[in-house]
């Protein structure tokens, strides 16, 4: 599904070409050699949550965001630039899929980092990044005021290992070897306790966000509609080799700020058009470990068996 511009709720429908593995796609279908350009240049950062998530957002660029200007983004301003000047957004926005080469029915929610147009937002095909959500759990819920408020916790693991990635595309000239340079971190967990968000292991009503995203329409899933229960992890199928603990947001947010943050990291999957599994330091926010599977709606033992072989338990 392409391009259905919702200025307002700063919405939009792309076509994306999942071409690779790896935690974010390095690409730009319809520039090439702008890529560069668009890494240096100034990026529009959408804050369009609630007070909360906009502060964290604020905050997570502030302390994290080193590879390029930034601003955050005015729905009053146009973003005038030069003939050789470029800019970039980073915002919320839902993907409709183009599967080696064929377009699907498919539609995600994702965090898009790219070239901007004049109003600020990502123009079509012209990302650069993208992070997955869990977006038929509870992160992205078109009934709430706010539909990605619930993806909050995330937000400064996002941006920091966007700046972290663009950083490394930036010296390398290219994404090659970024999924080694993420899996030499990994063996780091072993002396870390894993944290399991509670949102994780608790059951959400499925059915709003699965109906809207099916039907490539927000509003579709904003009618009343049966319950449809479902989590992302049972705790019976926690096999994690080390020590974890299973937390509330809350109690997570607050760890975050304390003396003893280094020694736990924080696993956060991502349930979308794949299964993304991913542990980041809870201190200094980097991805310690990342590995995908193209089907599955749930974390199962075996993907922790794959974390646990990779630290060495």
């Amino acid at each position: 599904m392409k391009a259905n511009h919702l200025r307002v709720l700063s919405l939009f429908f792309f076509a994306i070409l999942f071409s690779t593995t790896s935690f974010s796609q390095f690409f730009d279908r319809s520039r090439g050699k702008n890529v560069m350009k668009v890494v240096e240049s100034k990026v529009i950062v959408h804050a369009n949550q609630s007070p909360a998530f906009n502060e964290r957002m604020k905050k997570a660029f502030a302390d994290y965001w080193k590879v390029s200007p930034y601003e955050m983004y005015d729905l009053t301003k146009t973003y005038e630039r030069g003939s050789n000047e470029s800019l970039a957004a980073f915002m919320p926005g839902i993907v409709g899929l183009t599967v080696r080469g064929h377009e699907t029915s498919m539609n995600h929610p994702f965090f898009i980092y790219g070239e901007a147009r004049k109003d600020g937002t990502v123009g079509d095909d012209v990302f650069i990044g993208v992070f997955p959500v869990n977006g038929f759990h509870y992160e992205f819920d078109p009934k709430a005021k706010y539909y990605y408020d619930r993806a909050l916790l995330r937000i400064p693991y996002m941006v920091y290992n966007l700046n972290d990635m663009l950083t490394y595309l930036k010296t390398k000239e290219n994404e090659k070897g970024y999924d080694d340079y993420v899996a030499a971190k990994t063996a780091r967990l072993a002396k870390k306790t894993l944290i399991i968000p509670k949102d994780l292991v608790a059951e959400w009503d499925v059915n709003p966000a699965t109906t809207a995203l099916m039907k490539g329409r927000v509003e579709a899933g904003q009618k009343d509609m049966k319950e449809i229960k479902a989590s992302v992890l049972d705790e019976g199928d926690i096999s994690y080799g080390g020590k974890f603990r299973i937390m509330s947001n809350e109690e997570i947010l607050k760890l975050e700020q304390s003396a003893d943050a280094s020694n736990y990291a924080l696993f956060l999957p991502a349930i979308n058009h794949h299964k993304y599994i991913m542990v980041f330091d809870l201190s200094t926010k980097e991805l310690l470990y990342f590995e995908t599977v193209t089907m599955g709606m749930r974390v199962k033992e075996k993907d922790f068996d794959k974390l646990n072989k990779a630290i060495g338990f």
